[in-house]
C-alpha cells in the first residue's frame, strides 16, 4: 500500500522581513516564549544502552520537545563500547543490539570512531563537525543559536513500503527558500520510537531497566553516514530552485515500521552546518 506524505515549511516573505525592524508580538512568537521562524534543529545525542548517564540527554531531549515540538529533530545514535550487547539470551538483560553500520563509523565499536575517543552522553547540536561536540546541558543555549533563523532550504518527502520486498522507498526534495551559493549535502536516514529494551541508569534503583522506552534511535541510512553532495560548484542556487534525490531500502524484521519515520536533512559541506531538517512517519 502506498503511502504519500508532503512537509511543507512555511515560506516567509522577504520583503517583510526587510521592510520592519521589529517583528510584532505574535506574528512568529511561540506559546509566549520563543520566536520559531520554520527551521528546523537536528540533535545527535551519541548514546548507548549501557551507559549509566546517557538518560540524562534522553531526559533533556524530551525537555527540549515540550518546549520547542516539532523545531527538534532529535537522532539517538547507540555507539561505543556501552552499545554492545552483553549477551545473545533475550531472557537475559542487555541482549539487544542498537548498533548500526553508521553508528560504528561515527561513535566507533571497539576503537574509536570518526569523532574519536568519546565519552557518553555527548551530542551535537545542528552540525556534523567534531569541534560543536558537547555535553547535554549545553544542547538548549546552542539550540537557541538557531530557533529564530529562517531556513534556507525547504524539504519535501514522499515514501511508501513496498510489502511484496520488504523495502522503503522515499523520494526527497530540496528547495531553495533564500538566495545562496552553499555547496551542500542531503543525509536520508531511518529512526525508530518507542523501542523497549533495558537501559542502565545510575539514578534508578535498581540501575538496570528492564522497560525503558528508547526513541529517536537510529536504524539505517539510505546515502550513508554523511549522505551525498547534491550541490557540487558553490553556484547561486536562486529562491524556488528544486533537486529531487530517490532511494530504497531494505527493511530489517526487528524494526516496528509504524514507528518508524525517515528524517532528512541538508548541511554546507564546508562548514558542516545543518541548515534544515524534515522527518517523515511511516506507516505500513
Amino acid at each position: 500500500m502506498k503511502t504519500r506524505f508532503l512537509i511543507y515549511t512555511a515560506v516567509i516573505v522577504l520583503g517583510v522581513l526587510h521592510s520592519c525592524d521589529k517583528i510584532e508580538e505574535g506574528e512568529y512568537l511561540k506559546d509566549d516564549a520563543y520566536i520559531w521562524n520554520g527551521r528546523k534543529i537536528v540533535i545527535l545525542d551519541m548514546t548507548g544502552h549501557k551507559c549509566g548517564h546517557c538518560p540524562r540527554g534522553h531526559e533533556v531531549i524530551t525537555e527540549l520537545i515540550t518546549k520547542y515540538g516539532d523545531a527538534v529533530v532529535p537522532i539517538a545514535i547507540h555507539g561505543t563500547s556501552n552499545a554492545r550487547p552483553e549477551t545473545q539470551d533475550t531472557a537475559l538483560p542487555f541482549h539487544y543490539d542498537f548498533r548500526t553500520d553508521i553508528g560504528d563509523f561515527l561513535t566507533g565499536r571497539d576503537s574509536p570512531g570518526y569523532y574519536g575517543d568519546l565519552f557518553l552522553p555527548t551530542g551535537i547540536v545542528n552540525s556534523y563537525a567534531v569541534e560543536k561536540l558537547s555535553g547535554y546541558y549545553n544542547w538548549e543555549t546552542q539550540l537557541a543559536e538557531y530557533i529564530a533563523l529562517y531556513p534556507e532550504f525547504l524539504i519535501e518527502i514522499e515514501a511508501n513500503t513496498n510489502i511484496a520486498d520488504s523495502s522503503i522507498n522515499c523520494s526527497v526534495k530540496t528547495i531553495t527558500n533564500m538566495d545562496n551559493a552553499r555547496k551542500i549535502s542531503l543525509t536520508v536516514l531511518v529512526v525508530e520510537d518507542h523501542i523497549i529494551q533495558w537501559q542502565k541508569d545510575y539514578n534508578s534503583n535498581p540501575e538496570n531497566i528492564e522497560d525503558y522506552e528508547h526513541n529517536h534511535v537510529l536504524r539505517a541510512g539510505f546515502n550513508g553516514a554523511f549522505g551525498e553532495i547534491i550541490n557540487k560548484n558553490n553556484s547561486l542556487a536562486t529562491v524556488g530552485q528544486e533537486i529531487t534525490k530517490s532511494y530504497s531500502i531494505k527493511q530489517n524484521p526487528n524494526w516496528v515500521i509504524d514507528n518508524c519515520m525517515i528524517v532528512a536533512f541538508v548541511y554546507d559541506n564546508d562548514t558542516k552546518e545543518i541548515l534544515q531538517a524534515e522527518v517523515f512517519p511511516l506507516k505500513k
